[in-house]
């Protein structure tokens, strides 16, 4: 690579020391992971590991950095509209009471809403209105709750929009939306089918005999929940723009965060005298960006140090260079490392790894990507820990008198998480091997 250059021994080992305490910091939250990252990149760049212009033009990720703004704004305006929260009131009431088809609803809900946005935010639409149709109900919330973390975390792992690991993978990896619906969707729709069709049949004892008050239920005024029609319109259209402009990529040849941003614009003018400045600077988060940017740092440091050199060479000797043990090697390291910590820095880590790993077989580099794609979106529902999304929705239900432990996540995200491995690792070998 270009940009590597000689470093002494003191450093290689500074490098390493720094990217293991950020590792820890990040990992056990005693230090915000935004600070732990920035601090670490800092570190790399003050002790010459990594050369300041290096840094900025060459490890930063501008295209991921443009798409996530651009997403971020429209999202923000999007969670105006209160168009999701409408179509769970109307989910509810057209589920006649019966918990199961509402489960199943809200599912595909979460999934669609996943997929469109990302599973954060499908998360923080979805819970709030599900929590009180649970209570006119008179059903625990607990497990739509965790059905519609477990699905918007299938959702985002379907598309290069869907999620923070998803957007790194696809801008660094040069995929496009489009690789993204063609690869992924096919094994996410499977996963989606067992896991919902496991979680109904898992809670149907918990429903047996439960009897909903329709007439409370029926008495949700969707409506209400739509405070600007004009506004949905607008918002909606942009979206279909934007989207359209992702699938015709490969012929506009516009990189997606430039339509990203351009959406996002076009958003801002239609709305800018209802919502000004301050709402749309509020709609970014501006700490996941600096996180993501002291992150690429800290991993640059492990680049120029030659770490990841030493790594291909050891999973190279490991698999025998057999891509196919490669690609499963990727897929399960990371699902199970993504179930017990944010996948983040893992994918992070892993993106010059399989580019490197792809100069030693020839480029054939795909299959190691949806790998890499399947095991990070795909790891994050084998714990309460494993993505910032399912802590969210503990925390939602919590204070909404419907606490969910460690343990009742377990209980259902570990074995659904196992299953949806293997069948991704079915997927990925009969696909591309």
């Amino acid at each position: 690579m270009d940009s590597v250059h000689s470093l002494a021994n003191w450093q290689v080992l500074a490098a390493i020391i720094i990217a293991l305490f950020t590792f820890i910091w990040i990992v056990t939250g005693l230090i915000h992971r935004t600070y732990a990252a920035l601090g670490g990149g800092l570190l790399m760049v003050i002790l010459g590991i990594v050369e300041a212009g290096s840094a900025f033009w060459y490890h930063l990720p501008w295209q991921a950095i443009g798409l996530l703004i651009g997403l971020m704004i429209m999202i923000g305006m999007t969670n105006r509209t209160g168009v999701f929260s409408y179509a769970a009131a109307k989910a509810a009431q057209g589920s006649k009471g019966k918990p199961i088809i509402l489960l199943i609803v809200l599912a595909l809900l979460s999934t669609a809403a996943a997929a469109w946005l990302d599973s954060l935010t499908a998360i923080l639409l979805l819970i709030p209105i599900t929590i009180s149709i649970a209570k006119l109900m008179k059903i625990s919330a607990v497990p739509f709750v965790i059905t519609i973390t477990i699905t918007a975390n299938l959702g985002g792992t379907a598309t290069l929009i869907g999620s923070l690991p998803s957007v790194i993978i696809g801008t660094k990896a040069g995929l496009t939306f489009n690789d993204f619906l063609v690869n992924l969707v096919p094994p996410v729709l499977i996963i989606w089918i067992v896991t919902v069709g496991l979680l109904s049949l898992f809670y149907a004892k918990v429903w047996k005999s439960t009897q909903t008050p329709m007439g409370e239920l029926m008495s949700i005024q969707p409506g209400t929940y739509i405070k600007d029609k004009r506004l949905v319109i607008k918002v909606l259209t942009v979206w279909g723009l934007v989207l359209a402009a992702f699938m015709l990529h490969p012929l506009l040849r516009f990189e997606v965060a430039y339509v990203a941003l351009a959406g996002a614009l076009l958003m801002c003018i239609a709305n800018y005298k209802k919502h000004g400045w301050t709402e749309i600077h509020s709609s970014v988060d501006w700490s996941t960006l600096f996180y993501i940017c002291g992150l690429f740092i800290v991993v640059g440091g492990v680049m120029e140090a030659g770490i990841v050199q030493v790594i291909v060479v050891k999973a190279m000797e490991l698999t025998s260079g057999n891509l196919m043990y490669i690609s499963m090697l990727i897929l399960w390291l990371t699902g199970l490392v993504s179930a017990t910590t944010d996948s983040t820095f893992f994918v992070t880590l892993m993106i010059p790894i399989i580019q490197d790993l792809g100069i030693q077989s020839q480029g054939a580099l795909n299959p190691l990507w949806w790998s890499l794609a399947l095991g990070a979106g795909l790891g994050g529902s084998g714990t309460l820990v494993g993505a910032t999304g399912n802590l969210i929705a503990a925390g939602l239900a919590g204070r909404a008198g419907h606490p969910i432990s460690f343990r009742a996540f377990l209980k259902a995200g570990a074995p659904l998480t196992l299953i949806s491995l293997l069948i991704a690792t079915a997927y990925v070998s009969y696909m591309f091997y």
